[in-house]
């Protein structure tokens, strides 16, 4: 037997302790169900949550690269300065979890705008088969992308709603899960 090879006795092993740990991921499943309800019905504290969560990573990477700045042959300097960014990016996100959002509706929709220009410069410049399906899809992406500029707010919304409705499927899909999870070593015989 090599030495990749998985005896029967631990494959068996393995599946009773990843199922003792279902209600990990019903837990998991549940918080995400939450979250999600949260951003349907309170699209401002949903936005803060996210920003908070996503400004203190910020902040901890940040020190993380103050501390070891230098210590794997990098500029040192260098590593200062970037966790210094680091931490006020996070510090920005936590204070102004609006501006968070808007600047990333208004990222998303100069993305847009740019694919859009690209697709409708390809497709005029191709014209090979099926160029007019990819002229109109460019034209619609340009479109979303400038509304998406004019209109960052409700850009920020929709994203958020999306982030939602995204936590509440994710949940679901973990919580179906967990219980398959739970259920393993019966279907598989192991009990």
């Amino acid at each position: 037997m090599g030495g990749g090879e998985v005896t029967n006795r631990e494959a068996r092993a393995m599946v009773r302790e990843v199922s003792s740990i279902w209600w990990i991921v019903l837990v998991v499943g549940l918080i995400f169900v939450g979250f999600g309800i949260v951003m349907l019905f309170d699209v401002a504290a949903g936005a803060r949550v996210i920003s908070t969560i996503v400004g203190l990573f910020l902040i901890f990477d940040g020190i993380v690269g103050l501390v070891t700045a230098g210590r794997n042959g990098g500029s040192r300097g260098l590593g200062i300065v970037l966790g210094i960014v680091l931490i006020i990016g996070g510090i920005v996100v936590v204070v102004w979890p609006g501006v968070t959002f808007l600047v990333i509706a208004v990222v998303w929709g100069i993305t847009i705008v740019v694919g859009g220009i690209t697709r409708i410069v390809g497709s005029l410049a191709v014209r090979g088969r099926g160029w007019g399906w990819l002229l109109v899809i460019g034209i619609a992406e340009l479109a979303v992308g400038i509304a998406a500029l004019v209109w960052p707010n409700v850009t920020a919304y929709v994203i958020l709603l999306l982030i939602g409705i995204y936590a509440i499927v994710a949940g679901l899909i973990q919580i179906f899960l967990a219980f398959e999870l739970k259920k393993a070593p019966e279907r598989l015989g192991l009990e």
